[in-house]
């Protein structure tokens, strides 16, 4: 559940949400918020970027907050799990 929009030549947003629930229960924990602000290399294979999670009770208070950085390369059909360095 999200959206994303170019806001630059090769820059992007996204604003994106997920639910965390019990594994017990099935009841509903927390609203999580993703953004990020991520730039496509030109060859369109690879992005870096930044991020924040904001999590939120059933309530709609802020209960976490963590930020970092992220980077991607595309996947194709082809693409097979690669050993993990």
């Amino acid at each position: 559940m999200g959206v994303w929009g170019q806001t630059g030549f090769l820059t992007f947003e996204l604003n994106h949400f997920a639910l965390a629930y019990d594994a017990t229960s099935g009841a509903l924990l927390n609203v999580i918020n993703l953004r990020e602000v991520d730039t496509l290399s030109p060859s369109g294979n690879t992005y870096t970027g930044t991020f924040t999670l904001d999590v939120y009770d059933t309530n709609g208070s802020h209960v976490d907050h963590v930020a970092g950085k992220v980077t991607g390369t595309r996947v194709t059909v082809d693409t097979a799990v690669a050993p993990v360095p």
